[in-house]
């Protein structure tokens, strides 16, 4: 048996179409891509894939997210299902049904009933024969192509595409032998270049990937563990794994900025693994982003995010996947002080206990608190100082004591952090006692200390940047950093390099970074780093300064560094990021001076 088939070119022609029963539908040929072709869409959207899940929990987690249904794979006769599903709304937005243990009439008769066309089937069995579980949408407006569905043989399915002058869109193995199969017009504004193949290793897939310059639309399983594949000529990003455990693939494609939009569970043994196609998921900016830090990272997982203060998120990459913020973190400590001062509860003057080692030690600020009994005292200005300013754990203890933990907890929840865990004394990580957060999260503080939700006293406010690393006690690192992109970006609008000078100097800026170094300073180790930072960039209107406040925060989490010229690239990475960043923001704040 021949065990690849390849399909259509660039120059396909038109096509009509009709179901295995001679059910018959026809759509505009010239229809643009609408929004029930997601797969062939790349607008960022907010999305979710399931496995080993019933139907009641399907259409529980539609509605938790919004969504609605792009691909849907039987996994057993119960039945349950992995399913991926997008938000509903935007460029994705569209009408649309599901079905299960449907026969194949029903199927056509629920086609028909809501002049729908398929588009996601899996074919099953059951005790009283092959039924369908099915996703479609109204074959009206941008959705209308002309389509048919059906099921039969390789050749067959062959035939019928050759016929019909018609491309694949979904096509998975049926009960027994054969296959099924959805197809559209290819013609007019619906032509596209693709190819289609069955029974094929894994390997056999990446190789016609690169060979045809495609990515893949829709991948499935077979019983022998070849694949079936449709793939389109692309020069969008994508990427396809197999061998991946269901938390594994997911992890996978956040990680990428990836959307799956076909993904097919199978076991082997009893292990459950999963192969699935995804397609680029990231924004202009958020790319742009991910090009610096991704070549750099080989482990572990990383992100960023970058928001105006009162406005969208602007870049984001894994901004709410929770990591471990080492001293980071502390920037909810301090918010929470000031808050308490600003409210009369507490003073300068208040006074702190903390635990140390040795006092003469200028390291001493950066031990475990909790490995040491001796305790002395300082002043709640103090050590608000020494924890933002020198990251001294010892005053980290001392403040999140004074205050108590179920209170700073609650604290973080009144600030809208959702997913903030204290779970150790910030300096004293174990593998069960990572601290939580995400840059979402702790991006949070710096705009509540914008905003004015910490203190809108000016006085605090005040105190509130001047406690913390900021634009005028953290130098010359700080403008050394980001003087020469204004630079560049002033030579670019033709300004003056005094001007530069000035602007540079009109920045504000405040930031808390945190690093974690697990088991060893020599290499190879595992790290925990990150930063988060507001930024004040000076927009002039009418003459007048009218800065504007972003937001920037980067992460990477249990990253292995293998070398001390590793850890240099990654660190330069990472600060190139805050740079890049906000690069367009600078050269538009410039624009109005």
């Amino acid at each position: 048996m021949m065990r690849r088939t390849r399909a259509a070119v660039l120059t396909v022609a038109a096509v009509l179409q009709l179901s295995v029963v001679a059910l018959v539908s026809a759509g505009s040929a010239n229809a643009a891509i609408g929004p029930a072709d997601d797969r062939q869409l790349s607008t960022p959207t907010s999305w979710a894939t399931y496995n080993g899940v019933t139907a009641a929990q399907v259409s529980s987690y539609l509605s938790a997210n919004s969504a609605r249904l792009t691909d849907i794979q039987v996994e057993s006769s119960t039945p349950t299902f992995t399913v991926t599903m997008v938000n509903n709304a935007g460029s994705y937005s569209s009408g649309w049904w599901w079905y299960y243990n449907l026969t194949e009439a029903q199927v056509n008769a629920n086609l028909s009933a809501n002049s729908a066309r398929p588009i996601s089937i899996s074919a099953y069995s059951t005790t009283s024969g092959v039924r369908y579980a099915v996703v479609m949408v109204p074959n009206s407006g941008a959705n209308a192509k002309s389509w048919a569905w059906y099921h039969g043989t390789s050749t067959y399915i062959s035939g019928r595409l050759s016929a019909l002058h018609m491309r694949l869109i979904d096509f998975g193995s049926y009960p027994g032998s054969g296959y099924t199969a959805i197809m559209v017009d290819n013609t007019g504004g619906n032509a596209t270049g693709w190819w289609w193949y069955y029974g094929l290793s894994a390997s056999a897939v990446t190789t016609d990937l690169s060979t045809n310059s495609a990515r893949l639309i829709d991948v499935s399983r077979n019983s022998d563990g070849t694949y079936n594949a449709v793939m389109y000529s692309s020069r969008t990003r994508a990427y396809w794994y197999y061998g991946y455990s269901p938390s594994s693939m997911l992890a996978k494609a956040n990680q990428l900025g990836e959307r799956i939009i076909s993904v097919v569970s199978y076991t082997v043994g009893s292990t459950k693994y999963q192969a699935a196609a995804m397609v680029e998921n990231l924004n202009s900016a958020s790319r742009t982003l991910r090009s610096i830090i991704a070549p750099q990272v080989d482990s572990g997982a990383y992100g960023f995010y970058l928001k105006q203060v009162g406005g969208a998120t602007i870049a984001s990459l894994q901004s709410t996947k929770q990591y471990e913020p080492a001293s980071a973190l502390k920037v909810l400590y301090h918010a929470k002080s000031i808050h308490e001062e600003a409210l009369g509860n507490t003073t300068d003057a208040t006074v702190i206990t903390y635990h140390y080692h040795n006092l003469a030690d200028s390291k001493d600020g950066d031990i475990c608190p909790d490995d040491y009994a001796t305790t002395t005292t300082t002043n709640l200005k103090n050590a608000d100082t020494k924890m933002m300013q020198n990251s001294d754990n010892r005053m980290t203890r001392g403040i999140l004591e004074k205050y108590t933990k179920a209170s700073m907890q609650s604290y973080a929840t009144s600030l809208g952090l959702t997913s903030t865990q204290i779970n150790h004394n910030i300096g004293c990580p174990t593998a069960a006692t990572y601290n939580k957060t995400t840059l979402s999260d702790l991006g949070k503080v710096y705009e509540a200390f914008q905003n004015g939700t910490v203190t809108s006293n000016s006085t605090w406010k005040t105190q509130f940047h001047d406690r913390m690393l900021n634009e005028t006690n953290y130098e010359p690192n700080y403008h050394n950093s980001i003087c020469p992109i204004v630079s560049q970006e002033a030579t670019a609008l033709g300004k003056s390099a005094a001007t530069a000078t000035s602007f540079c100097n009109a920045l504000t800026w405040i930031a808390k970074g945190g690093s974690y170094v697990y088991a060893t300073n020599s290499y190879p180790h595992k790290v925990s780093f990150d930063g988060l930072s507001l930024t004040g960039v000076p927009y002039k209107s009418s003459g007048i300064l009218a800065p504007r406040f972003y937001v920037f925060g980067e992460f990477i989490d249990q990253t292995q560094l293998d070398s001390s010229a590793e850890a240099t690239a990654v660190n330069n990475a990472r600060s190139k990021l805050y740079q890049e960043a906000l690069r367009p923001y600078i050269h538009a704040a410039l624009a109005t001076w």
